[in-house]
C-alpha cells in the first residue's frame, strides 16, 4: 500500500461519538450518539440516535478548546428545551457538563474524552430544524468572581 492509498482509506473500525448533557436540576443526563439509526449502548449507557454535525475541539492549537455541534430538533430537541426550563427554575445556578466521547471500534471505553461546559453567551441556541450547542472548556461559574473580604488580609477598613 503506497502512501496516498494509506491516507486516503477509512479505519474500518467501527466509530461512535457520544455526546452526554448534565445538570443537578436535569431529571437525568441527556446522552445522545451522532449519526446512528438504532440505540447504541456506550459505556455502560443507552444513547439516544441522532443526526449531528460535529466539531471537535482541535487540540493542537493554543487556543482555548471549543466544541461546536447542532443536532436535529425533532429527535430531542422537546425534552432539551424541557430539560432547560428546569435549569431556569433551579434555585441553585450551575453551569451544563458536556462531555464529547469519541469510541473506535469497541463501544466499553471512549478513545478520546473531553469534558466541557456550555458556553454563556449563545451556548444553546434553537432553530426550525435543529439545536446548535457550543461548549468550552471555561467554567461560567468560576469567572468574574471577587475574593471573599478577609479582615486579615484587606486592613483599610479597621480605621473607619
Amino acid at each position: 500500500m503506497d502512501r496516498a492509498t494509506f491516507w486516503a482509506t477509512k479505519c474500518p473500525l467501527p466509530e461512535f461519538h457520544g455526546i452526554v448533557f448534565e445538570h443537578p436540576a436535569f431529571s437525568g443526563p441527556i446522552r445522545l450518539v451522532a449519526n446512528q439509526f438504532r440505540e447504541v449502548t456506550l459505556g455502560g449507557h443507552v444513547h439516544t440516535p441522532s443526526s449531528m454535525v460535529i466539531k471537535a475541539p482541535d487540540r493542537k492549537s493554543e487556543s482555548q478548546p471549543k466544541l461546536t455541534l447542532s443536532f436535529a430538533r425533532q429527535v430531542a430537541g422537546r425534552e432539551f428545551k424541557r430539560q432547560l426550563a428546569l435549569v431556569r427554575a433551579a434555585p441553585q445556578p450551575a453551569p451544563i457538563r458536556v462531555t464529547y466521547s469519541v469510541y473506535l471500534g469497541g463501544t466499553a471505553m471512549p478513545e478520546v474524552v473531553w469534558r466541557l461546559y456550555v458556553s454563556e453567551k449563545n451556548g444553546i441556541t434553537f432553530s426550525n430544524e435543529s439545536v446548535q450547542v457550543a461548549a468550552t472548556v471555561d467554567n461560567p461559574m468560576r469567572r468574574d468572581v471577587g475574593p471573599t473580604y478577609d479582615p486579615s488580609v484587606f486592613t483599610g477598613l479597621e480605621l473607619l
